[in-house]
Parts: structure tokens; sequence; C-alpha cells
């Protein structure tokens, strides 16, 4: 079985917007913490690597670390091999370019291709992880072990981008600018490619959710700054900790925004104009 060897590659799409992609190796190491560091080297060998909001380069390790790993072995971690990497990058350019038929993004994105081998993360996302940061980077994390990643891959590149686009255009710094990023992303996901509402979009029923969010202080939780003192905060109102349920405020969102969409006269699109602010107050006009 053949492993990909090392590939850098450009996409130039229309209005010459670039996207860089990075495939990273996966080189054989004696513990877990040289295989991270050595998969960083790669993303560093970048030219224009960029921390984005990261502080410094141990709080990324960190977040990397979690999102490959998670608990289980690092030796299981293996690089993709030439099919695989066919595979993935005809199927991320042509999502890429279809979504940025449909949504023009203005400046250059860079993507690191990465494995990973987080079971329970894989296991309840279909083989596909990731997550954006600032500047148009984003770090996509693929298990192709997982018998669904190919379709998973499709439905997530999407929903990513349009973290791209709508976080170019307005701050992503409280749990309201959550709820409206989640519920754009999906929604964007649904109308590009299809395929059923997401688990975590429905974790919570439409009238439940709903109700959720007029009973949330704008004051004390949903526009409270988030940082690193209280991350947690902002994590809990998302993946569920204490009272709150998993997929929480990813099910707010999605029907925050669905529920837009049905009561104005508004495209989907063209909430990709609209502030996470002026979102919020044309749900309550339909209230």
């Amino acid at each position: 079985m053949n492993t990909v060897q090392k590939k850098n590659l450009i996409q130039i799409l229309p209005a010459n917007v670039s996207v860089h992609y990075f495939y990273i190796l996966i080189n054989q190491k004696e513990t877990r913490n040289q295989v991270l560091q050595d998969i960083f080297r790669q993303v560093k060998e970048n030219k224009n690597f960029s921390l984005g909001e990261y502080q410094d380069e141990e709080k990324l390790l960190v977040d990397l670390d979690r999102k490959i790993f998670g608990e289980s072995d690092f030796k299981s971690l293996q690089s993709f091999t030439e099919g695989e990497y066919i595979e993935i990058k005809s199927n991320l350019e042509n999502t890429i370019s279809k979504s940025f038929e449909n949504l023009k993004i203005e400046s250059d994105i860079t993507i690191y291709v990465i494995p990973f081998c987080n079971e329970l993360a894989s296991k309840d996302l279909n083989g596909v992880n990731a997550f954006p940061v600032e500047g148009n980077i984003l770090y996509l994390f693929i298990d192709t072990t997982h018998p669904q990643w190919r379709r998973s891959l499709v439905e997530t590149v999407p929903h990513e981008y349009a973290h791209l686009v709508y976080t170019s255009r307005f701050e992503w710094n409280s749990i309201l600018d959550g709820f409206v990023n989640e519920g754009l992303a999906e929604k964007f996901r649904e109308y590009l490619v299809g395929g059923d509402v997401a688990l975590w979009s429905k974790a919570l029923p439409k009238k439940e959710a709903l109700q959720e969010l007029s009973e949330i202080s704008e004051e004390e939780v949903l526009n409270l700054y988030i940082d690193d003192s209280n991350v947690d905060f902002y994590i809990a109102h998302f993946f569920g900790t204490g009272e709150l349920p998993n997929w929480y405020g990813y099910s707010i969102g999605y029907w925050l925004v669905e529920e837009v969409l049905n009561t104005n006269n508004i495209s989907l699109l063209d909430l990709f104009g609209r502030s996470p602010k002026e979102i919020l107050v044309l749900w309550k006009k339909s209230l």
C-alpha cells in the first residue's frame, strides 16, 4: 500500500483567489508528542504560516493534539495512501469550487489536510473533523478508516467554508456569534450539497431550541465577550456540560437561522451580509 508523498498544492479560483493545500505526512516516531511536533513542523513550513487568533504555538498544539489523537493510541495514525489522496484532492477542490461559485470569499484560503485517529470524534463526525482559524485558515482532519468519510468530507467542507466567509466579515467573539455562525454554516451545507439535518442541529427540537434562546440573557450570556478566561463557558454552551445537553448551541443556531429564513423576505446568502445582532433582531421581529 503506497502512502502519499508530500504535496503542497494551489487551486486558483475566479477573481484570482487562491486556495493553498498542505497535505501532512505522518512519520512514525517513538512518542505521541514527537508525532505531534513533526506534524506541526510541516504546518509551519508554510511560508505564510499564521497562528490566527491563538496567542502562542502551545495553545494551537493543545487543540491539534486533542483533535488528532483524543484518547486514542497515537501509533494507529497513518498517512493517506496515494489513492486516498487522489480522492480527497478531487472532492476538496470540487466542493471548494462549488462553494465559491455560490458564496464568494475575497482573500486566499489555507487548508491543512491532516490524518487523524481520534476514535470518539471520528465516530461522532463520520470520519471528518475541522476547525477554522482567523485569517482564512482551515485545519481539516480525515480518518479514512471510517466507512462514511467520503460523504462526510463533502458535507464538512461547505460548513467550514461558510465559517471562513462569515468570519472574514464579522467577528466571532461571543455566544451569539457562535449560534449564528453554526446555524449559517449548516444551512449553507444543506443549500450546497443537501443531506439530512445533522444530528447536532436537531439535538434540540425547534420549539425547545427557540424557547431556550428566548430565555437567554443577552447581556450576561449572548453578548458576553469570550476569551481565554471564560472559554469554558462558551464550550459548555456548544458541547454541553452540567445542565446543558451536548450540541446545545449548534441546535439553537440552526433553528434560529431556519426561523429567520422562514419568517423574513431574505435569502440564506443575503444573511451572510448581516451581523449576528442583526440576525437576532430579525428573529425577534417574528415573535
